[in-house]
């Protein structure tokens, strides 16, 4: 990949990382607000915890998008950016222009994904 479009991601993963903190921000704000609430009526404290649980749901997602922002943004120093880190395939540059964060081809993006979601379905054997 050219010098020009290396700058150009590292500028987009730049943007992305500092909405990225502004949205973990806001969130650990409003996740204190919802816990410093006290609340007598059940059904509030009932719609408190779902708040918290949704809250604590989008930090987790945040987290892990600038987990792979941070990692993209080191590639490009290392000089390794637009490889997959599973095949070291070149990643498209419509994907990447896309999700400049991506750091894997698609095929490699499902079967991690196909991994993921076999491992969170599968069952728990009993303690007999």
């Amino acid at each position: 990949m050219d010098q020009k479009k290396l700058q150009f991601f590292k500028k987009r993963l730049f943007e992305e990382r500092d909405r990225i903190v502004a949205s973990l921000t806001h969130h650990e704000v409003e996740i204190e607000s919802a816990t410093s609430s006290r609340s007598a009526e059940f059904e509030e404290a009932s719609r408190l915890d779902k708040d918290r649980e949704y809250i604590s749901g989008l930090l987790t997602m945040d987290t892990e998008e600038l987990a792979d922002i941070n990692e993209s943004l080191k590639r490009i120093d290392e000089g390794t950016y637009g490889k997959c880190v599973d095949c070291g395939n070149d990643i498209p540059e419509p994907r990447l222009e896309a999700m400049p964060s991506s750091l894997r081809c698609l095929d490699c993006q499902k079967l991690n994904e196909d991994r993921q979601d076999f491992t969170e379905e599968s069952p728990v054997a009993p303690i007999i």
